[in-house]
């Protein structure tokens, strides 16, 4: 395709150039009829004895008449126009159907928590669970889990956070993530959320169904 755009833009020059010669050469012929006009003119002002003509058709022969005597400056004009079109139209298409760049060609969607659970070791409060990447997602690294707890008034109690054992986390596949928040004797109920390395959110949603809750053992 490259050497045919080539070809056609070196035709396109090589008609513009030869179109240009011509115009050139029709300007020439131009001033040289003007000249010969002028010098007839002068001519037919003398005085001419009697029974003798002056010939002044030719001298004011109509431009149309000289555009038909040249068919090749026809010729000339209508193939420097279709050049001009066909490589116009190589580029129109060239330009349409170049690919756009590949700048997030796939939408990156709310990981999917698929299970979760809790347990106690002394004061310790160990969260554990499993996170999806959905298939018509993009991969994701870097993640880490976050877990806050609150006592039986919501208020805020302790947080931790742990990165998910597999990374970067593929579409379709899971991980496992395991957080433990030490100290935590009063902790009611917790929530979970899943951030990157540099703090920025990444959504997900609860594919349990039901929220997580967490009697405080006394």
């Amino acid at each position: 395709m490259d050497v045919v755009l080539l070809t056609l833009t070196v035709l396109s020059l090589a008609a513009a150039i030869g179109f240009g010669v011509l115009s050139w050469r029709v300007g020439r012929e131009e001033r040289e009829r003007s000249i010969a006009r002028i010098a007839s003119l002068s001519t037919a002002m003398d005085p001419v004895s009697e029974g003798e003509r002056v010939a002044v058709g030719s001298v004011f022969e109509s431009r149309a008449d000289r555009l038909r005597s040249r068919p090749m400056i026809k010729v000339g004009v209508g193939a420097a126009m279709a050049l001009a079109l066909v490589v116009g139209g190589i580029i129109g298409v060239r330009t349409g159907s170049a690919p756009a760049a590949p700048v997030d060609t796939v939408r990156s969607l709310p990981l999917e928590l698929v299970s979760m659970r809790h347990q106690r070791e002394g004061t310790t409060l160990k969260i554990s669970g499993l996170v999806r990447n959905p298939s018509a997602s993009s991969p994701v690294s870097g993640v880490t889990a976050v877990i806050v707890g609150f006592d039986q008034k919501g208020e805020f109690v302790a947080s931790a956070r742990a990165p998910i054992e597999f990374t970067p986390l593929a579409p379709g596949d899971e991980s496992p993530f395991v957080v433990a928040v030490p100290n935590v004797p009063n902790v009611a109920k917790y929530r979970v959320s899943f951030r990157t390395a540099d703090g920025a959110v990444v959504r997900h949603v609860d594919m349990r169904g039901q929220a997580q809750l967490l009697q405080a053992e006394r």
